[in-house]
């Protein structure tokens, strides 16, 4: 998404070549309008068939400028042009000029909007990941499963976290799961109730087995544009699923790497490193095969309470700017 509208604007940038030749025709058209009885009077003067500004660019073919030969006169009579139009006529009654205004303030608002648009490229600009304290995630809420739990309750993070054991997601807009002023409210109630900055989001090994990789990661992307628009200023994080232990996987026709692996990468996709960032705590806690390491679980799923503090420091090497 966040490439299609870098496409867009780049086209809109090259709009400036178009208004930079009318502008330039514009002025050309006045320049041999008021120069047609000094500098331009050798050349061409029936407007009908040869406008003035190819008058201006016959001239600069021949080396003859509005500055060279008889310039003082060029510019004396253009003085006395603009001041007294021959005929009464004003520059705007010029032939060929009649979008001289238009053109100068096309021109002048197509600098404000190549402004805006610059801006707004420098925005839409991909960003990058940089290291950040524990006090990043205090306006951050993170949404998931019993891993999610996991973090919450061994991570020492002082964050909200929505959160629950078997959260999948097929059913998590259903449940009410969320612990808001001591009742049980629905993730849509709590994300509406409460504006935050960051959105975590780590979800996908319950659903292992259930449906499709397609029907899954339909599922999900609704997910990510429900949090898009319930939280419409927050930079999204879509968490890769943690990986089992090679024991789990070898053993285990549902709960494998493989189909861990094939879903990560439909959910990478989602990333624009603009608004939309994707993350994976499987670089910090898998070995050489890429696998979760035996020495960090107590049953190949989920982390020792005491192993979470390896998830945190990851997140703090992947926070981003907020401007």
């Amino acid at each position: 998404m966040g490439k299609k509208i870098l496409v867009k604007l780049k086209k809109i940038l090259k709009c400036r070549v178009t208004l930079f030749l009318l502008a330039f025709w514009a002025v050309g058209s006045v320049i041999g309008y008021l120069g047609k009885d000094t500098i331009y009077k050798n050349y061409s003067q029936d407007v009908r068939t040869t406008p003035y500004f190819v008058s201006v660019l016959q001239a600069i073919h021949d080396e003859v400028y509005p500055w060279s030969g008889e310039k003082a006169d060029f510019w004396e009579q253009w003085m006395q042009n603009a001041e007294n139009p021959p005929g009464g006529e004003s520059v705007a009654d010029v032939p060929g000029t009649e979008a001289v205004g238009d053109a100068t303030e096309s021109v002048e608002g197509a600098t404000e909007a190549v402004e805006d648009v610059t801006e707004t490229v420098e925005f839409m600009q991909p960003k990058e990941f940089i290291e950040v304290e524990e006090d990043y995630f205090e306006d951050a809420v993170f949404i998931g499963d019993s891993r999610t739990v996991g973090l919450r309750d061994y991570s020492g993070l002082n964050t909200t976290f929505y959160a629950s054991v078997g959260l999948n997601v097929f059913d998590m807009w259903e449940d009410a799961f969320c612990e808001m002023d001591g009742e049980k409210v629905t993730l849509e109630e709590a994300l509406s109730a409460q504006q935050f900055k960051k959105v975590y989001f780590q979800i996908g090994i319950n659903e292992m087995g259930r449906g499709t990789i397609d029907s899954f990661m339909q599922a999900y992307t609704a997910s990510v544009e429900k949090f898009r628009e319930l939280q419409p200023d927050a930079i999204i994080f879509v968490q890769g699923i943690m990986r089992v232990t090679s024991e789990k996987s070898d053993s285990d026709p549902i709960f494998n790497n493989e189909g861990i692996n094939a879903r990560n990468e439909r959910i990478a996709e989602l990333a624009d490193y603009i608004t939309i960032f994707y993350i994976d705590v499987n670089d910090a806690v898998c070995d050489e095969n890429g696998a979760l390491r035996s020495d960090l679980t107590f049953d190949n799923l989920h982390l020792y309470g005491s192993k979470y503090d390896i998830w945190v420091d990851f997140l703090k090497t992947k926070g981003v700017a907020i401007e």
